[in-house]
């Protein structure tokens, strides 16, 4: 199968991802977390990665980061592949990426002040300068809307839109290129999730970030990504620029899904139906068997299904992996 030829290789990406798996074992059972996924990022793109709970999101963010070994595949970061770095060389590469985890409570340290949170990742990279290191600290608080008074207080004193800016914070300082962004809204209030995705739209345009934005709410990715790959049993089943995925989606999983958002419009929601997705059944196409394949069915826009059911569904199209 061939890689995404018309994303992958241009000097615009950043962030390449070829048939990555994720297995965990344990005893004589294999959990496949994450089975062939194949995406890229361009520089200063948001790509969306979502899908409901257990699907894989979050472990491919984790696997790309380092937190865990792939099991194979392969990932490639600026050309240069980073999946078999040794531990040093991956040290020297870590400031560039960074992550934003999913609960701004325990992704804290409760022992630690904002100050020591925030400057923790320039004094394990070496730099010993206070004066710089105070300033920078500070700098990066005021832009996540955070006062420097702010740097002596400890995470607890703080409410969940603010803790979850300390860890933009934490992140940002290190001066990243890329930032993985796990659910980083998921665990806030609604009106605070409108502020954090704002400050983080601010961000990327002011530092020129790249962004893997994990989350499960499709309208909140719809509104912040450039593209959205979906999800499902540890496979990318459809990819597609946002608008085009929510005019024409065409995995039945992808149409699944976005039934299920609700619209403030009480007559739609009366009549509003969710479509189940059930593989193989109620005359639904099996699009998940083993001989599945990403196939470009229009520019820029995949679906993973037989080949069969390409021909038969939307004609032919370029596989992709």
């Amino acid at each position: 199968m061939t890689e995404l030829s018309s994303e992958n290789n241009t000097q615009d990406t950043l962030l390449r991802v070829e048939h990555l798996c994720q297995y965990f074992k344990k005893g004589k059972s294999v959990n496949k977390a994450v089975s062939d996924v194949s995406f890229s990022l361009k520089k200063g793109e948001v790509f969306g990665l979502v899908g409901e709970s257990g699907c894989g999101k979050t472990t491919t963010g984790r696997t790309i980061i380092g937190l865990y070994k792939p099991t194979s595949g392969e990932i490639y970061y600026n050309g240069k592949r980073i999946d078999n770095l040794g531990r040093q060389e991956y040290k020297k590469l870590a400031s560039k990426i960074q992550m934003i985890y999913q609960d701004p409570v325990s992704s804290l340290d409760p022992r630690m002040t904002v100050f020591d949170i925030v400057s923790e990742g320039l004094l394990i990279n070496g730099v010993k300068d206070r004066s710089l290191i105070e300033s920078r600290v500070y700098e990066v608080l005021e832009m996540v809307g955070l006062a420097k008074g702010h740097a002596g207080r400890y995470p607890h004193e703080f409410s969940g839109g603010q803790r979850q800016r300390i860890g933009i914070a934490r992140a940002v300082i290190m001066e990243p290129e890329l930032i993985i962004a796990d659910e980083p809204v998921s665990a806030l209030d609604v009106s605070v999730q409108a502020q954090v995705i704002n400050l983080l739209n601010d961000l990327r345009d002011r530092l020129g970030l790249t962004i893997l934005f994990i989350a499960h709410d499709l309208s909140v990715v719809k509104y912040f990504s450039d593209r959205i790959g979906v999800m499902y049993f540890g496979r990318i089943v459809e990819m597609a620029s946002s608008q085009e995925l929510f005019d024409h989606p065409l995995h039945p999983y992808t149409r699944s899904l976005l039934s299920a958002i609700p619209l403030p419009d009480p007559v739609y929601e009366k009549m509003r139906k969710r479509k189940v997705y059930n593989p193989g059944e109620d005359g639904d196409p099996d699009f998940l068997g083993e001989d599945t394949a990403l196939f470009e069915i229009g520019e820029g826009h995949f679906v993973r299904c037989r080949e069969n059911i390409r021909d038969s569904l939307f004609g032919t199209g370029n596989e992709n992996g």
